[in-house]
């Protein structure tokens, strides 16, 4: 078969989050190889893809861009995307050494005639990418602006429509000569930029716009001379994502591997059990020291596979909550390989929470557990396991039971002396009605946790209307429909939101959904009791 690209694979690409650049090159340099090869080292980009731990994907033409379908980066990927392999082999467990090319973080580079294409592109398919960066190039056909977007995560979603030109993108333009009014206009309005500010990142002018609403929608302008692609990738790339928490997903801003690490925001913390290492972080709401924590509530929030702790951390919203309320603090674990499997990590959780415990003085009655997708089965694995330890935990986005059993994904999914025995636990569980990894329908779960925590099978349901409204500060409670069901004091102990056109991902909003209802117990003397107060 014919090559029709040139690719790099970073050395170091292996179980962890891997970023996947387009570059959109020249065409006099793109249709040959040999030269392709040597623009993407002498423009730096395989410097960043290497240190980046990522991959470069560079397309190929036969005479211009022209001939290329605009739909083709997007295509190329759900073709393509299985096809790359760690250079050493080692991949996220179970995936026999096939990179996991995340979702999230597909970047565009774009130069001269191949940056219009480029441009092109992000008119056609906005939601694909993260972030953008354009040399010399501009938007010159507009043509598909109006057109229905592909709603990438979320191919068919219910009663949400939008069109290309409404679906922000974050752009980094770097012009020269070109007229770039009209891409400049176009990206402003499309992003809903209402802000504007000058900066500079190691030494490279900006004039930015921004969404007030939403820092990480934005256009920078820099002129041409200054392009630099260890800058675009430090301060852009590597700061911006496209969650997975709509049909087009959100663009956040993250702080990236390299600012987490460093942060003093997120306190850095290990633990060695049965010769395995786990870091793990620790947040206390802004402005607190530990004396002011002390007899705080703790909530442990587990990443899902291949989701290590400095992209998950700022993902569901947990460490903003804390912020907010200043009423707990919240532990974020890392897994070996970006994995959690019961048999190898039964006890790190029951590890970190007694090293944190000492070291923060926290209300050890009042620990609650939460999970997303892998992390999700093993929050209801070890809350199952140890319910002694725990309040309450939510189960986010996991696979269902029937799924895990098929793919060998633990001995278990809820302990069966839990199942069998008269520990209660209350459940919160969160799925969405659109993700292709874990099914809408609990019903499996529910034949478990009702009998354990003595509710009957009547609800009630609640949704934007009669509880996630905006006075009670929900930003989007229409997507919620949740059922409550209750034990014979008539205290909610189960429940199972369903998220409207939620993909394999999760809103900020389901933090402080999963809050208000976990905050209310305590584990007292090994019993589960509710706590009475005013909120």
């Amino acid at each position: 078969m014919e090559q029709n690209y040139y690719s790099y694979i970073s050395s170091r690409a292996n179980w962890d989050c891997i970023q996947t650049i387009f570059l959109c090159a020249p065409a006099k340099v793109a249709n040959n190889n040999e030269k392709l090869c040597s623009f993407v080292k002498e423009s730096g980009w395989e410097k960043v893809t290497e240190e980046k731990g990522a991959v470069l994907i560079a397309p190929m033409v036969k005479k211009d861009w022209q001939e290329k379908s605009l739909s083709l980066i997007p295509e190329f990927y759900e073709v393509h995307k299985n096809d790359f392999k760690a250079p050493s082999g080692i991949s996220i467990p179970g995936r026999e050494g096939v990179l996991w090319l995340w979702e999230t973080m597909i970047y565009l580079v774009g130069y001269g005639d191949g940056a219009d294409y480029a441009a092109n592109v992000l008119i056609k398919e906005p939601g694909f990418f993260a972030a953008s960066a354009l040399i010399d190039g501009v938007i010159t056909d507009f043509s598909h602006s109006k057109e229905e977007a592909s709603h990438w995560f979320v191919r068919k979603p219910h009663n949400y429509q939008k069109k290309n030109n409404e679906i922000a993108s974050s752009v980094w333009l770097f012009k020269n000569q070109k007229d770039s009014e009209a891409t400049i206009e176009y990206f402003k309005n499309s992003g809903q930029m209402d802000g504007e500010y000058h900066e500079a990142y190691d030494g490279v002018s900006v004039t930015g716009y921004f969404a007030n609403d939403n820092p990480a929608v934005q256009l920078r302008i820099s002129d041409l001379n200054e392009a630099n692609a260890d800058v675009i990738a430090d301060y852009f790339f590597e700061k911006t994502l496209r969650w997975k928490n709509g049909p087009d997903g959100q663009l956040r801003n993250y702080m990236g591997r390299r600012d987490y690490e460093r942060s003093e925001r997120f306190i850095h913390r290990e633990v060695s059990v049965n010769g395995n290492t786990y870091p793990y972080t620790v947040h206390m709401p802004e402005g607190m020291n530990k004396e002011d924590v002390k007899d705080l509530p703790l909530v442990f929030s587990l990443h899902g596979r291949g989701e290590p702790t400095w992209v998950f951390a700022e993902k569901n919203g947990w460490d903003v909550l804390s912020d907010r309320t200043r009423e707990f603090i919240v532990v974020f674990p890392d897994s070996p390989y970006n994995i959690w499997t019961i048999e190898r990590d039964l006890n790190a959780i029951p590890a970190i929470l007694k090293q944190v415990s000492e070291e923060y003085q926290i209300d050890k009655q009042r620990v609650y557990l939460s999970g997303f997708s892998n992390g999700a089965v093993f929050t209801c694995q070890i809350a199952s396991t140890f319910p002694d330890l725990f309040a309450a935990a939510s189960p986010w986005n996991g696979p269902e039971m029937e799924m895990c059993q098929k793919i060998g994904l633990g001995s278990y999914y809820y302990h069966p002396d839990f199942v069998n025995g008269t520990k209660e636990m209350p459940f919160w569980i969160i799925v969405g009605d659109s993700d292709s990894k874990a099914s809408a329908c609990r019903d499996d779960e529910l034949k478990i946790l009702l009998p354990v925590d003595h509710c009957t099978e009547n609800y009630e349901v609640w949704n934007g209307e009669n509880h996630y409204t905006k006075k009670a500060g929900y930003l989007e409670g229409d997507r919620f429909e949740t059922k409550v069901f209750f034990d014979q004091n008539g205290s909610i102990k189960v429940g199972l939101t369903v998220m409207a056109n939620m993909p394999h991902g999760a809103i900020w909003d389901e933090s402080y959904a999963t809050w208000e209802f976990m905050r209310r117990f305590a584990r007292v003397n090994g019993e589960i009791e509710e706590i009475k107060e005013d909120r």
